[in-house]
């Protein structure tokens, strides 16, 4: 199941979803139709897919909509002088489109999974959770930075906005820069791997099939995966 969220808003819509060409997508359910962009996800998920480029009705179909992302709108074909009349071309994805569609959501969910963060077990015992944003990235780096400088005290704040920001020692902050950087680093590097996989997928089902957590085969991992999994295999 794929829900719908306007941009800006927090109501949640069940459609069916479905592209018809590259600049148009068909959404069908039970949904108020807005010219502003919206997110997608899995029912439970907070993927997020971005389709705010999606802000032009193209045409309204039966039971749902049709967006476009370039500003096109549909025009009905002129009649045909002929007896027989000119049959409506119907998108069928071929496994190169179900191939790049599927990259596509992988590059959604391995972003949300990134700008999730992390969960780091400081050194009085208590865990603490914060997220990563492009933002708190960079400004990550140069809280590493200071570290490594040997400042003790170093500001920073978790994911919870109820919360102060507050001063973490240098092996804190030490400890929630590295967790960090591993973190993004094998999401990085497990996205490249699996595009690179499931471009050399040869049926459609597999194809679309594919979900974000999978196992890649060992024969399409780069030497730095083989490296993490190895790594993961022994904490477990």
């Amino acid at each position: 199941m794929i829900q719908l969220t306007y941009i800006g808003e927090k109501s949640l819509y069940d459609i069916i979803f479905k592209r018809i060409n590259k600049h148009v997508i068909q959404l069908k359910g039970d949904f108020p139709i807005k010219e502003k962009g919206f997110l997608l996800s899995r029912y439970g998920h907070n993927d997020n897919w971005d389709y705010s480029n999606y802000t032009t009705v193209y045409r309204k179909t039966e039971g749902g909509t049709q967006f476009s992302d370039n500003g096109s709108v549909y025009t009905e074909p002129e009649k045909s002088t002929t007896s027989v009349p000119a049959k409506p071309e119907s998108y069928v994805p071929t496994l190169d489109d179900i191939k790049a569609e599927k990259i596509d959501e992988m590059s959604f969910i391995q972003q949300n999974a990134i700008r999730e963060g992390i969960y780091v077990s400081l050194s009085d015992g208590s865990v603490e959770h914060f997220t990563l944003t492009a933002d708190d990235q960079m400004n990550l780096i140069r809280l590493q930075a200071q570290a490594a400088a040997g400042e003790e005290k170093i500001p920073w704040y978790t994911s919870d906005p109820s919360k102060h920001c507050r001063y973490y020692s240098n092996a804190d902050m030490s400890l929630i820069a590295d967790t960090a950087m591993r973190h993004i680093s094998f999401h990085d590097t497990y996205y490249r791997d699996l595009r690179i996989y499931i471009n050399s997928l040869t049926d459609e089902a597999s194809a679309a099939a594919m979900e974000y957590g999978t196992l890649i085969p060992e024969k399409y991992q780069s030497e730095v995966l083989k490296d993490m999994y190895a790594v993961m295999a022994k904490s477990k």
